[in-house]
């Protein structure tokens, strides 16, 4: 079904959006724009505040997704019952846009604590892996794809699944304190870049580690990534997808590293701020994509066709 499959990557695509409002609500200063939830300031529409109005704009967000991802979850049901897979990802999503809402609740009640905060970046990084799995999945088994796309070639994929897996556990890492540093004020702890207060070593204070520790992680990703790249980029003539993932992911991850390092010089800018999170999730992406397309093995099921072109379980 072309209509599952469109809404299943356009929830994707929106999740995205989701985290970009999301690190402008950090950015600005906005995530007590709301001091309550789920309403603002007790009402449903948000008074006409700068902080009120980013606030509710990322709960309107999050509501939107969440309505996409139960209708995604209702045409895996209805369309795709006979894959297991694509089924039960889709109804495990549901629950994890709800347990993230709940997050986004505690983080208001709790005052923005910053574990809480870098957990509610790496849940929403979840829900797009989780999202993605579904979307290619029903891509994949769709006959109408191009067979070189759903023929697995296992043993080319398999180390491109498990190179790409070791950079994404590495990058949850990298957000995880990356989210923390930022809502625990360790952001301007630093002031150069690539050293910190002149030195390569953080200070005693508690704030210039934090700081320092985002950066050392991120900037070991690279030897993480770099592997992954160079299998892909060879694999390019006989895995349809790797060239594009090698691009993406090598020209993702040196525009984040420039991204960060006008963060610093130019002190926190709202736009580099934004940008710097979203092409993370945009190398998350990528990461996530390789992972499914490598190891996803479309379910071996007869078909008949009907005389329009439909195609319905033989």
């Amino acid at each position: 079904m072309k209509n599952a499959q469109r809404l299943a990557f356009a929830t994707a695509i929106a999740t995205v959006v989701l985290i970009g409002v999301g690190v402008l609500v950090r950015a600005t200063g906005s995530g007590l724009g709301c001091p309550d939830w789920p309403t603002c300031h007790g009402g449903v529409v948000p008074p006409v505040q700068k902080h009120a109005i980013i606030e509710m704009s990322h709960r309107f967000t999050a509501s939107l997704v969440g309505f996409m991802v139960i209708g995604v979850a209702i045409m895996a049901w209805r369309h795709y019952r006979h894959n297991r897979l694509i089924v039960r990802m889709a109804l495990l999503t549901v629950p994890l846009v709800g347990f993230q809402g709940l997050l986004g609740a505690v983080t208001v009640k709790r005052e923005l604590p910053p574990e809480v905060v870098a957990t509610h970046l790496l849940t929403a990084m979840v829900v797009l892996s989780c999202e993605l799995t579904v979307a290619w999945a029903m891509f994949l088994e769709n006959p109408n794809s191009p067979a070189r796309w759903r023929s697995i070639a296992r043993p080319a994929r398999a180390r491109l699944g498990l190179l790409a897996l070791a950079g994404l556990g590495w990058l949850a890492a990298v957000l995880w304190v990356g989210g923390y540093m930022s809502e625990s004020g360790a952001s301007t702890a630093c002031s150069g870049w690539p050293t910190c207060n002149g030195s390569v070593l953080p200070g005693a204070d508690s704030q210039e580690v934090t700081h320092m520790l985002h950066r050392y992680l991120a900037g070991a990703f690279m030897f993480v990534l770099l592997p992954f790249l160079i299998a892909a980029w060879r694999r390019r003539k006989d895995v349809p997808w790797s060239g594009a993932a090698a691009l993406a992911g090598g020209v993702l991850y040196i525009i984040q590293v420039a991204v960060g390092a006008a963060n610093v010089w130019l002190t926190f800018p709202d736009v580099l701020t934004v940008l710097h999170t979203v092409i993370a999730s945009g190398v998350w992406f990528t990461l996530s994509c390789a992972i499914v397309l490598a190891w996803y093995v479309p379910a071996a099921r007869g078909r008949a066709t009907l005389p329009t072109g439909r195609e319905v379980p033989a």
